[in-house]
């Protein structure tokens, strides 16, 4: 991928200046928390404009999806829950295409009482991981691909059959993916194409490819926008990875290439009579793939992402790559010149792209700079070669990859090894103890 420009304030008075001419009354302030769910705050543009950002619990960073909040090693009751403080960053301030008078701006956040980066905040870790490329003289061209369901209002599946790639189905749910698409639009997120997918009530839309950190703003965004204006047409929309029995699940493929400091290429050089032409290119997929099971619970983090690692589901099950397959983990897009890239194709739709993409150039940055062996390629189908890795198929043995790895504390941190370790359990116990839908309807009547 050749590299893609933005405009991007710099200063307050550049907020200032677009506030005035958009009439735009309320900034929304976004930060992720470890599961890569938006949260934060609105604020009037007055206190926007004052710079002093705002403060929020830091136990964010510790509770579960719905908020609740249980003990860990970044949490206690003891602790008397703490501020922390929302630095809003500039350079991601843009319109909120999908509601009038409103802009939006992405957040680091910092101790409250310390002003350190909380070692806990996924946007803060990769941040020092573009300083890492940029010191070796490389940037970071990315672009993520996701999939999603929809569902009536009263969460049934909008279809019960699949309509890969329909143009009539596309054109009778026209208003809400084209709402889609002009809210991205209009907050400045360039639309590349829209589809229904393979799976029943499954859409996909995709996005052109930025600079790793603006990508991935942009994709907290996305997610944010498609439920907003589904809502908004009486609709429902999950990146839930297996919202629906059977079908297809919705998964996070990752885009990227590296180029120089003047935006050509790297992986497009061609010093190598490999099937990856690019040395380069070579050492990062060696580098991703060797780490790939430590990364698997970041990628895949929910218990429901588990029931989308079925063989010939387009979910890849083992560890592997290949060219233009879509059977593989890792599919490599070569000699197309400045499209040329790796798509990691591992990641669920639910995972927090923060983490995913921090995981996978940590990875690849390890194999940057170490001479790991490259396995042979995948060709054909993967599934029926035993000489693969799998992945694991539970949500417990994934933990347990992770937990394990050293090369996962350098990569994210001892903070958030031990505590995203602790949530884990909390969740899988949770899970445990909850009787299902699945056990009363197949054992209350007939025992």
């Amino acid at each position: 991928m050749a590299s893609h420009t933005h405009s991007a304030p710099m200063t307050m008075d550049d907020c200032a200046k677009i506030i005035k001419e958009n009439n735009i009354h309320t900034v929304e302030c976004i930060f992720t928390d470890t599961w890569g769910l938006a949260r934060g705050k609105r604020l009037p543009v007055a206190q926007f404009l004052s710079g002093a950002g705002f403060s929020i619990a830091g136990v964010a960073f510790s509770w579960n999806f719905r908020s609740d909040v249980e003990s860990t090693p970044w949490f206690d009751n003891d602790m008397g829950a703490p501020d922390m403080k929302a630095i809003p960053d500039l350079q991601s301030f843009r319109i909120a295409g999908w509601e009038d008078g409103m802009a939006t701006v992405m957040c680091d956040m910092v101790d409250g009482h310390t002003n350190e980066p909380i070692t806990m905040d996924g946007r803060g870790m990769l941040k020092k991981t573009i300083e890492q490329y940029n010191d070796l003289g490389y940037k970071i061209n990315l672009a993520t691909e996701l999939e999603f369901h929809l569902f009536n209002e009263d969460w049934t599946p909008i279809a019960d059959q699949a309509y890969c790639y329909s143009m009539d189905r596309a054109d009778e749910l026209e208003n809400v993916i084209g709402g889609i698409r002009h809210a991205l639009e209009k907050s400045g997120i360039e639309v590349e194409a829209s589809n229904v997918e393979y799976g029943p009530s499954q859409i996909e839309i995709n996005l052109t490819y930025d600079d790793a950190l603006t990508m991935v703003d942009k994709t907290i965004l996305f997610r944010h926008i498609v439920r907003r204006v589904a809502r908004q047409n009486g609709l429902h929309a999950s990146f839930m990875a297996k919202p629906i029995n059977g079908g297809s699940g919705s998964g996070m493929h990752v885009h990227l290439s590296l180029t120089d400091l003047k935006g050509n290429n790297l992986f497009a050089a061609e010093d190598t009579d490999h099937a990856i032409h690019s040395t380069l290119m070579q050492k990062f997929v060696a580098g991703s793939l060797k780490h790939n099971l430590e990364l698997q619970i970041i990628a895949q983090p929910t218990v429901n992402d588990y029931k989308r690692i079925v063989d010939y589901s387009f979910s890849p099950t083992q560890v592997c790559w290949g060219l233009d397959n879509r059977m593989v983990g890792i599919r490599c897009i070569t000699h197309s010149g400045p499209g040329t890239r790796v798509e990691i194709r591992w990641a669920a739709a639910d995972s927090n792209p923060y983490l995913v993409a921090q995981g996978y150039l940590q990875a690849g940055l390890d194999g940057l700079k170490n001479d790991y062996e490259l396995i042979p390629q995948s060709v054909g189908d993967p599934h029926v070669d035993e000489s693969l890795v799998r992945f694991a198929t539970s949500m417990r043995d994934s933990l347990a990859n992770f937990s394990s790895s050293s090369w996962n504390v350098e990569c994210f941190g001892p903070d958030f090894v031990e505590n995203f370790t602790v949530m884990q359990q909390n969740e899988m116990a949770a899970f445990a103890a909850w009787v299902t839908d699945w056990e009363t309807q197949r054992y209350r009547d007939v025992i």
